[in-house]
């Protein structure tokens, strides 16, 4: 089974932007691009189940237990909109209290108070386990109020990670045909849509302009950038896009021959509109296999992003 990174497109990224080099590329795997599952998919249970994540499992084990491929552990993450394994996956619980350690000087220490339950006639007056200041104090209708230890009791650091902790275990896991069906849609929702950049592969290729060459740190083109260099000096000019479509503007001047050289650098309206959300991967929604995401304008944009 193909792994999750096999089905993302490739892109050409400009390297070699330096006054004294040549423009090159190289070619890599647009990482910035990425599906979701459908929200509103999730109401349906036929198209999921509830699961408990055992102590010590990792995605690669569920999945090769109801999947049989741990491969497809991606599945899995993308399901739950899992981006950060180290933080939103449990933690088993021997190590639970070394990483409580690590982040608790005492990890017996007060963390925070929560209410007791508190009964009027039978019925839950006040529900247990709503995060409070120690000083709380529950009063009934007839104005009487509960003590301290009636109101309120003290969670711990540790008794605090290890709920949080318990949370993650609670996971969906897409049925079999769910899965089947994300398999045949994904590549054709990642891959870019038609556009000129991209070659006979697919892949997509932003040809990198002059102006690249004066981009600052913070990386925009600033009003008037001047350089010298030996002498030679070269100023450019931006004033953003015009209704034509123009870029910008870059005069050099050479002392040797006394002439003044002006280029223009131009692109169309649909590149330029595009080329705002080319870092980022563009959006799109899927079909019927219930993934939304990344795969709407290819339009430049940071060397192609």
């Amino acid at each position: 089974m193909a792994t999750y990174f096999s089905y993302f497109p490739n892109v050409y990224v400009g390297e070699g932007i330096a006054d004294d080099e040549a423009f090159r590329y190289r070619l890599v795997k647009n990482i910035f691009r990425r599906l979701k599952v459908r929200e509103d998919l999730k109401q349906y249970s036929t198209l999921s189940e509830l699961f408990t994540i055992p102590d010590g499992d990792r995605p690669s084990d569920i999945a090769a237990r109801f999947y049989s491929d741990p491969f497809l552990d991606w599945i899995i993450l993308l399901s739950n909109n899992i981006t950060d394994i180290y933080e939103q996956w449990p933690v088993k619980q021997e190590l639970l209290y070394k990483r409580v350690t690590e982040l608790y000087d005492n990890p017996d220490a007060i963390h925070h108070w929560e209410t007791n339950q508190v009964l009027l006639n039978g019925e839950v007056y006040m529900r247990k386990g709503i995060v409070v200041n120690e000083s709380f104090r529950v009063v009934m209708p007839d104005g009487t109020e509960k003590s301290k230890d009636e109101s309120v009791f003290p969670v711990s650091n540790y008794e605090h990670e290890e709920f949080e902790n318990e949370k993650k275990r609670f996971i969906e896991l897409p049925t079999p045909p769910i899965v089947e069906l994300i398999l045949t849609e994904i590549q054709t929702k990642l891959n870019y849509d038609p556009h000129p950049e991209l070659d006979i592969y697919g892949d997509k290729k932003t040809v990198s302009s002059i102006i690249s060459r004066f981009l600052d740190q913070a990386g925009y083109v600033s009003g008037s950038v001047s350089i010298s260099q030996g002498t030679e000096t070269v100023t450019s000019f931006d004033f953003g896009p015009s209704a034509a479509g123009t870029v910008g503007t870059v005069t050099s001047t050479t002392s040797d021959t006394a002439t003044t050289t002006t280029t223009t650098t131009s692109t169309s309206t649909s590149s330029s509109s595009s080329s705002s959300s080319g870092s980022s991967g563009s959006s799109g929604s899927s079909g019927s296999s219930g993934s939304s995401g990344s795969s709407g304008s290819s339009g430049g944009g940071y060397g192609g992003y």
